[in-house]
C-alpha cells in the first residue's frame, strides 16, 4: 500500500464520518420515529439505493467475481426469482405494512396475529440477521486481512467499529446517505478494475471474452432439473424467490428502509428499483471473475494457482488488487471493498437495534424522559452491543472456503420460519392462532435443519440445503394450522 492509497482510503474514511455526522445533526437523532426510520420522509431514489447497496456486501465484491472463477456466469440467472420476489413484496407486503403505520415488520404480525407472534418473529429476525450478517463481515474481512496483513479477528473489530460510529450518530438516515455515497464508489471501483484488466490483455476485451468462453465461463443458463444444485436454472430461481419474499418483506434489516418513505407508492417503487438493479450488479462482478480468469491465463502465478487449487477463489480478486493495480486504484478498490462492507453492516446494526428496542423493548424507558431531549440512549447502547455481537460471529466465520455460498446457506436455515408467519399474517390470520403460529415458527428452525442434516432416517440422504427456507415455510404454515385447529377443538370439548 502506497502513500496515495493511504490518501484515497482516508478520504473515503472521513467523507463517510462527515455524511453520518451531517445527517445527525438534521435532526435525525432527536427522537425514536427520527432515529430509526428517518422521520418517514426519504424518497424513493435514495432508498432503493442504500437497499441495493445493503443487498450486495462484500459477498458481491469478493464472492461474485469467485464464483465466476470456479463456475460459470450461472448465478446471473438467480436475479428472475429475486425481481419476482420484489415484486411480490412491493405489491403484498408494502401496502399492508402502510396502512398499520407500523415502526417494525414485526408489529404487523401482533396487529394480525397476537403478541407471541411478534416476539417469535423478533427473536428468529435477530438470530438470522446476526448470522447472515456475520458472514457478509466475515467476507470482507477476508480480503481486508489480504491488503494489510491483517488477522482476521482485527480486520472484523475495525469495521465493526466504523460502522457503529456512524449509526451512532446518525440513524437511519446516516445509513440511507452513506449507501449512497458507498454504493456509487462500489460499482465505479469495480468497473475500473474491470477495464484495467481488459486493457491489461494483449488481446484486450476480445481476449477476455475468447478466454473465458473457451472455458465455459460465460455461460448464464443452466437447465438442468437438480433438485440439489442452486446453481440451476429452476432450483436457484425457486430458492432465490422464496428467500427473496423473506428477506425484502420479513427482514426488519431490509424492509426499515422502505418503511423510511412518506407512503406506500414511493415504498414500493424503492423496492422495485432495488431488485431491478441487482441484475447491473451481479452481470458487472461475475465479469470481474471473468476477466480475472482471463487474466491469470495470460500471466500465470504460482500464488494464484495455488488459490485456485485450494477452493479459494474468495481470495484471487483481493489477491490481484494488493499486488497488480497501481497506487491510487489500489486504494480506491480497498476503499470500495470497505464501502461494501458498511453498506451492509450498517443497515443490519440499525435494523437489530431497531427491532430490539421496539418488539422486546430492551433499553426502553417507559417515562421518555431521557428520549425527549434526543440522547436516545437506550437505541445507541443496542447498536454498540450488536456491533460486538456480530464482531464475534463473524470471526468464527472467517475459515468458510466459499463465502457467497455460505452466506445464503446459513439464510436458507431460518428464513423459512420468517416468510411462514408473514404468510399467516397476511392470508390467514383469523384461521390461525397466536400461541400455534409461534410453536410453528420457532419449531421449524429445528426441523429444517434436522432434515439437511440428518435426514429422514431409513437410510434416506439428507435434504440439499437450497430447499431449506422452502421446506422452513411449509413446516411454519402447516403446523401453525395443525396447532391452532387442535387447540380449538380441544376447546369447544372444554366447553361441553
Amino acid at each position: 500500500m502506497a502513500a496515495l492509497d493511504w490518501a484515497v482510503i482516508a478520504v473515503y474514511g472521513l467523507v463517510v464520518l462527515a455524511l453520518g455526522w451531517r445527517a445527525g445533526g438534521k435532526g435525525s437523532s432527536s427522537s425514536e420515529d427520527d432515529y430509526f426510520l428517518a422521520g418517514r420522509r426519504e424518497g424513493w431514489a435514495p432508498v432503493a439505493a442504500s437497499t441495493w447497496a445493503t443487498k450486495l456486501s462484500a459477498l458481491t465484491f469478493i464472492g461474485v467475481p469467485g464464483a465466476a472463477m470456479a463456475g460459470n456466469f450461472a448465478y446471473m440467472q438467480l436475479w428472475i426469482g429475486s425481481f419476482l420476489a420484489a415484486y411480490v413484496v412491493a405489491r403484498a407486503l408494502i401496502p399492508e405494512f402502510y396502512a398499520a403505520r407500523v415502526a417494525t415488520v414485526y408489529e404487523y404480525l401482533e396487529r394480525r396475529i397476537g403478541r407471541s407472534a411478534r416476539l417469535s418473529g423478533t427473536l428468529i429476525f435477530i438470530v438470522s440477521r446476526c448470522l447472515a450478517s456475520a458472514v457478509r463481515l466475515a467476507g470482507c474481512a477476508i480480503a481486508i486481512s489480504v491488503f494489510f496483513d491483517l488477522g482476521m479477528a482485527t480486520s472484523v473489530v475495525m469495521m465493526a467499529g466504523v460502522a457503529a460510529l456512524y449509526v451512532l450518530t446518525g440513524g437511519l438516515r446516516a445509513v440511507i446517505w452513506t449507501d449512497v455515497l458507498q454504493l456509487a464508489l462500489f460499482l465505479t471501483g469495480a468497473a475500473a478494475a474491470l477495464v484495467y484488466i481488459v486493457m491489461a490483455l494483449p488481446g484486450g476485451l476480445g481476449e477476455m471474452v475468447s478466454t473465458a468462453a473457451a472455458a465455459d465461463k460465460l455461460r448464464v443458463l443452466d437447465l438442468r432439473f437438480d433438485a440439489a444444485d442452486p446453481t440451476t436454472f429452476w432450483m436457484g430461481n425457486l430458492f432465490a424467490f422464496v428467500l427473496g419474499i423473506a428477506t425484502g418483506g420479513a427482514d426488519q434489516d431490509i424492509a426499515q428502509r422502505a418503511l423510511a418513505c412518506p407512503d406506500a407508492r414511493r415504498a414500493r417503487i424503492a423496492v422495485m428499483a432495488a431488485g431491478a438493479a441487482d441484475l447491473f450488479s451481479t452481470a458487472l462482478f461475475l465479469s470481474v471473475g471473468a476477466a480475472l480468469f482471463a487474466f491469470y491465463a495470460a500471466f500465470p502465478q504460482d500464488a494464484v494457482a495455488s488459490l485456485v487449487a485450494d477452493g479459494r477463489h474468495d481470495y484471487v480478486f483481493p489477491h490481484f488488487i494488493r499486488h497488480e493495480l497501481p497506487a491510487g486504484l489500489r486504494g480506491m478498490l480497498v476503499a470500495a471493498l470497505l464501502a461494501a462492507a458498511m453498506s451492509s453492516l450498517d443497515s443490519a446494526l440499525s435494523g437489530l437495534a431497531s427491532s430490539a428496542y421496539y418488539d422486546l423493548g430492551l433499553t426502553r424507558r417507559s417515562d421518555r424522559r431521557l428520549e425527549a431531549d434526543g440522547a436516545l440512549v437506550g437505541p445507541r447502547l443496542l447498536v454498540v452491543v450488536f456491533s460486538v455481537v456480530l464482531a464475534v460471529i463473524a470471526i468464527g466465520f472467517g475459515a468458510q472456503p466459499s463465502i457467497l455460498w455460505f452466506g445464503l446457506q446459513v439464510m436458507g436455515y431460518t428464513y423459512g420460519a420468517l416468510l411462514g408467519l408473514f404468510l399467516l399474517a397476511l392470508l390467514a390470520p383469523r384461521q390461525v392462532d397466536d400461541i400455534g403460529c409461534a410453536v410453528a415458527a420457532l419449531t421449524s428452525i429445528g426441523a429444517v435443519v434436522l432434515l439437511t442434516q440428518s435426514g429422514l432416517g431409513f437410510g434416506l440422504e439428507p435434504v440439499p440445503w437450497p430447499w431449506a427456507v422452502i421446506i422452513g415455510t411449509a413446516w411454519t404454515v402447516l403446523v401453525a394450522f395443525a396447532i391452532s385447529g387442535a387447540r380449538r377443538h380441544l376447546l369447544r370439548v372444554g366447553a361441553r
